[in-house]
């Protein structure tokens, strides 16, 4: 079959609202090496707004107020991930499919809420710009505002090149989150090392691994409720938060995780050749190599989402490990056009120029690579809506559908950059990510531990300690979210 390496049986099996699983055999488990990927380009994901902008934001101001909840606030969004990708591994589906199995006017609200959420994303490359036209200086003679969108047009040109003539997309994706997770992790040891930063370490950790300070001391007396905002945002971006996990899901179907093995892939119009995808995906039969396999993969995607989480913990550790011990003693708080700029300055007067560059380097991969994967995944995640939401338009490929986004995005992105500085854009595609996570969550755990269970064998149901832990962490973000939303709407202080 040209679906997937396992062999159909002839038979099929109903789940939810569309057409019915096909019955095949577990792909056997490719083996560590072969499997990576999705999890370090979840964890170059993760590293953007939240490990550059917000938390080193609320360091710097508030010192150890909110810090210690920023490993508690990572460490969530592992349980988070794991029900994201268990589905995908255990029917080959993509997170919007599965929405559709459950209800299509569900579905619709997620899609309208990603819609709204990523008319902002411009933010990421606009960002990664300050940190390219200061580190550059050209073209010479620019203001701030002018030289960021030089820089920022031309990422997204260069990107938007290399996903229209690389062979295939998810291919081009994984080399470059490679190359980005390197260069972040690298530089921020090389920054942590300076001896003002190291002097700095025993206040930082005793602040960082204390979780429970904000409860004791309550919120800080220079408390400004204008940084609302950023709690949330910090929150939902303490990993990559709401939509962004998400996207986890497509990148774990494009490399082939589980039943995912052996489905098309996206690919060039004009280098690649066109993969059959399928609309719906697979199920299977109650078999001893069955379970093997499957339980295989599901140890795997717990090891590749541990590395993602793990890699974005520590980037966002040392980000706000550095703006404890540079910008919170000066009061200096990273704002506008001159985000990524700010800490710098620190290291240019340490290290000299070398220190500069390094830091520099750091920012614009922190934030210049999330344009290319919010394109890549967002433009996956529309034209799966569409898709399944519209039966006509499967007359169209995926891969067609998905270049049409991307046309689209790009338009957007490039357009409302011209219309307000990055950390806005930031902060309001953050809080609606966090309201996001609320909102799917409790669908996607009724999905995985009564739908699924209840059509599949018995052992591809999680234990039950997992669906206590992810209902727990669900709650969170629920009344987090309830609490935000009185705030802003009626004004009513529970927090903040």
């Amino acid at each position: 079959m040209s679906a997937t390496s396992a062999t159909e049986t002839g038979k099929t099996l109903s789940l939810g609202k569309l057409s019915p699983l096909k019955i095949v055999a577990v792909p056997a488990f490719v083996g560590l090496w072969a499997a990576m990927g999705p999890g370090v380009i979840w964890a170059s994901m993760a590293q953007g707004s939240g490990e550059l902008i917000f938390w080193p934001y609320l360091t710097a101001k508030y010192g150890a107020a909110f810090l210690g909840i920023l490993l508690p606030a990572c460490l969530m969004q592992y349980w988070v991930n794991q029900e994201i990708v268990r589905y995908t591994a255990t029917t080959g589906e993509t997170f919007f499919t599965g929405m559709m199995r459950l209800s299509k006017w569900f579905t619709l609200l997620l899609w309208l809420m990603l819609v709204v959420t990523f008319l902002w994303f411009g933010g990421y490359a606009s960002g990664g710009g300050t940190a390219l036209f200061d580190l550059t200086g050209f073209p010479p003679g620019w203001q701030a505002r002018e030289g960021t969108l030089f820089w920022a047009y031309l990422t997204i040109a260069i990107f938007l090149i290399g996903m229209v003539f690389s062979r295939v997309v998810y291919e081009l994706i994984e080399k470059i989150m490679y190359v980005v997770t390197i260069t972040t992790v690298v530089g921020l040891i090389i920054s942590i090392l300076n001896p003002t930063v190291l002097q700095a370490a025993g206040g930082f950790f005793a602040a960082y691994l204390n979780p429970l300070a904000i409860f004791v001391n309550g919120m800080p007396a220079k408390w400004d409720p204008k940084d609302a905002d950023g709690i949330m945002t910090g929150i939902a971006f303490a990993g990559a938060g709401g939509f962004f996990n998400v996207m986890y899901s497509y990148w774990v179907r494009d490399k082939g995780h589980g039943l995912a093995k052996g489905l098309g892939r996206v690919t060039s119009p004009i280098t690649g050749k066109a993969e059959a995808i399928p609309a719906t995906g697979y199920a299977f039969e109650d078999t001893p190599e069955n379970k093997k396999n499957y339980l295989d993969w599901i140890k795997y995607l717990r090891i590749d989402n541990a590395i993602g989480i793990g890699v974005n913990a520590l980037t966002v550790m040392m980000m706000c490990w550095l703006a404890w011990s540079i910008l919170m003693p000066t009061g200096q708080v990273p704002s506008g056009w001159k985000v990524a700029v700010v800490q710098a300055q620190f290291f240019q007067a340490a290290m000299g120029p070398i220190g500069r560059i390094i830091f520099l380097l750091v920012a614009a991969a922190f934030l210049g690579d999330s344009w290319i994967l919010i394109a890549d995944a967002i433009s996956r995640m529309h034209s799966d809506f569409v898709w399944h939401y519209f039966p006509w338009a499967q007359r169209w490929s995926f891969r067609t559908w998905y270049y049409i986004f991307v046309a689209i995005l790009t338009v957007i992105s490039c357009t409302t950059m011209l219309m307000t500085q990055p950390a806005e854009l930031l902060l309001a595609g953050g809080v609606l990510n966090f309201i996001a996570m609320a909102v799917y969550m409790p669908a996607l755990i009724y999905l995985n531990y009564k739908v699924i269970p209840s059509k599949f064998p018995a052992w591809t149901k999680p234990a039950n300690i997992t669906f206590w832990i992810v209902s727990l962490i669900t709650a969170v973000y629920v009344i987090l979210g309830i609490i935000y939303i009185l705030f802003r709407l009626f004004g009513v202080r529970i927090i903040f």
